[in-house]
């Protein structure tokens, strides 16, 4: 009765640390949440550095998919970046930005910084998509 009672007692433990590890190794590993970290701190710098529209437009064909872009692009009446959910961009945006995946919603991530001007939280939620071998943006569902 004892070995059985400590048997699965080690039995619990060893489930209890193992989805415990798997649990810690999707947040740290997750490629998607990396490439948006990387597109958001590549558009807000190249948009604060310099208003070179041809820069800003690689940066969304490489972390984009054609159909957010074309979704772009024929808004008509667009009068803020949707991607920063705002008029000007600010380099110190990037020292609060976050990326969360959404819990709920599979393939979302949010995004979000910390305005100067406000004082608020920026939320962008993003649809997240793998073409190939690379996670994109799909679709920015707070736009």
């Amino acid at each position: 009765m004892k070995t059985q009672f400590l048997a699965s007692c080690f039995v619990s433990i060893l489930i209890f640390f193992s989805s415990y590890c798997r649990g810690q190794n999707k947040t740290s590993n997750d490629s998607a949440a990396t490439m948006l970290k990387q597109f958001y701190t590549s558009y807000i710098t190249a948009s604060v550095e310099s208003l070179d529209e041809k820069k800003l437009t690689l940066i969304k064909k490489q972390y984009c998919t054609k159909k957010i872009l074309n979704r772009i692009a024929k808004d008509e009446e667009l009068d803020n970046d949707p991607f920063v959910n705002a008029q000007d961009t600010d380099i110190d945006w990037l020292r609060t930005l976050v990326i969360n995946k959404d819990p709920k919603k599979p393939n979302v991530y949010i995004a979000s910084y910390i305005s100067n001007y406000t004082k608020k939280r920026i939320i962008n939620k993003l649809l997240v998509v793998k073409e190939g071998q690379t996670y994109k943006i799909d679709d920015i569902l707070t736009y």
